[in-house]
């Protein structure tokens, strides 16, 4: 497997780093089934656009657990795939699942992708599901996926669009609580970072990349199985726990019901079912 090896972990992107090794990246341990239900349909279109060959070299950026390492390793047979990402704890649970589902062509490291040596040139493909919107310098950090890439290699990623189009971010406890007035809106999320099309565009072409396309890919998202289900993993989350233990009990049910009848709007008989809306990406190293 093409990487450096002995590389010391740097992080120049000290405080994403140090969210996706605390409460981040263990509710996302915690979590990820049901996040696999919620995103599984966004994945499946960022590996079919992918387009994978036996044989090729995977980089895999943001990998989290492995969810699309794992599938992306089977798809390139006797190549290998690079799960790269900056939560150690993730990465542990990456080992852990790959180890079990037997697949031993892929292999994971903590990096930070913006800075992290992984060699010139010496990957077919580069992809990344909703994993690079939290780069602290994002033509930095595409510069250097460029660079990972063989000329003509390809880029495929998968980046939110807007707040406003993903109501999972708008019906969770900060904008319930800042409905009722207890708390202030919640400001710029990193999360929504690459949503200007035009932004995009423009940061991977001074990388290096051509033939860049962005398609709306626009699917379903499971987020429970009732109402109950819903609340109880929006209640789960850091940002709740905080909101929670910062407000009076009385408020703290004000708030919940609140939560609750957001919920209430996306529920039917096949469970809370939200919208998702993002940016499938796809650019070739020029």
């Amino acid at each position: 497997m093409p990487s450096p090896a002995g590389v010391a972990f740097v992080a120049v992107n000290a405080e994403q780093a140090e969210d996706w090794n605390g409460a981040s990246g263990r509710e996302f341990i915690e979590q990820r089934e049901r996040h696999e239900q919620m995103l599984g349909s966004l994945r499946a279109r960022l590996l079919a656009a992918a387009r994978i060959q036996d044989g090729e070299e995977v980089l895999d950026i943001g990998c989290g657990c492995g969810e699309t390492t794992i599938p992306a390793a089977r798809a390139a047979g006797s190549g290998h795939a690079l799960g790269a990402d900056f939560s150690r704890i993730q990465i542990a649970e990456a080992r852990r699942l790959a180890a079990a589902a037997g697949v031993t062509n892929a292999r994971f490291e903590v990096a930070d992708a913006q800075v992290h040596p992984f060699g010139a040139g010496v990957f077919d493909t580069v992809l990344s599901s909703l994993g690079v919107m939290f780069f602290d310098d994002p033509a930095a950090a595409f510069a250097n996926l460029r660079r990972a890439l063989r000329r003509g290699g390809r880029l495929t990623l998968l980046c939110w669009r807007t707040r406003a189009e993903n109501p999972v971010f708008t019906t969770g406890f900060a904008e319930a609580a800042a409905i009722l007035g207890l708390r202030e809106p919640p400001g710029p999320s990193a999360a929504f970072s690459l949503a200007d099309a035009d932004r995009v565009g423009a940061l991977l072409a001074g990388a290096g990349f051509g033939g860049i396309e962005l398609a709306q890919a626009d699917e379903p998202m499971l987020i429970g199985r009732d109402v109950a289900d819903a609340l109880e993993y929006e209640r789960a989350s850091p940002t709740a726990t905080e909101i929670l233990a910062e407000l009076s009990p009385a408020h703290a049910a004000e708030v919940t019901r609140q939560v609750r009848d957001l919920l209430t709007a996306y529920a039917s008989s096949g469970g809370v079912i939200m919208p998702g809306a993002a940016w499938l990406v796809t650019a070739q190293a020029v």
